[in-house]
């Protein structure tokens, strides 16, 4: 990722509870309570080579539709691939409706938010809002060169919302190395 501006916290929720039109102070507490306090955000550039780094948010609902690595591109590949998986056919469906509505002339919010513990802004990065919007941007490769929000801490490895794209990230660099 391409670093283009630092942020405050404050900025990041508000752009969510915006995309959400949830203005409570509780908006998604779900995801927001379980990641670290220490988050130090940056609104980024994703760049080509990011485009594998990205991973859906660690929500178990996701693994046969990613093909059970969690990657944002792996989901837009697998879009039309036959499943009897309930979720499958839900996130697909879901994800068909925002491709329809691109073709119509319609608009998606492309700030997606993503957290990291690479200081380098490296990645890997767990997406923990825009799941489908990321997937239906991939699909149309319209990801690389829009601008996500990123949070970094080296403690994003012990969030809940980040087991599975840790595990499949290390397993992908183990495949690299060998």
């Amino acid at each position: 990722m391409r670093p283009v501006q630092r942020l405050e916290q404050r900025d990041v929720w508000e752009h969510w509870q915006r995309v959400e039109g949830d203005h409570s102070p509780s908006f998604r507490s779900d995801i927001r309570d379980a990641l670290p306090t220490d988050l130090v955000w940056y609104l980024c550039e994703v760049q080509p080579e990011d485009v594998d780094r990205l991973f859906i948010i660690s929500s178990d609902d996701w693994t046969d539709i990613s093909g059970g690595t969690f990657r944002v591109s792996k989901v837009a590949h697998r879009l039309d691939l036959p499943s009897s998986s309930a979720d499958t056919n839900r996130l697909a469906g879901d994800i068909r409706c925002k491709l329809s509505h691109l073709d119509s002339g319609g608009h998606l919010d492309q700030r997606l938010i993503g957290i990291t513990d690479s200081p380098s802004l490296f990645g890997p990065f767990t997406l923990i809002e825009g799941n489908r919007r990321s997937a239906t941007f991939c699909h149309r490769g319209v990801l690389v060169g829009s601008l996500i929000f990123v949070g970094y801490s080296p403690l994003v490895v012990d969030c809940s919302w980040t087991r599975h794209t840790y595990r499949h990230f290390k397993q992908s660099c183990a495949d690299f190395v060998t």
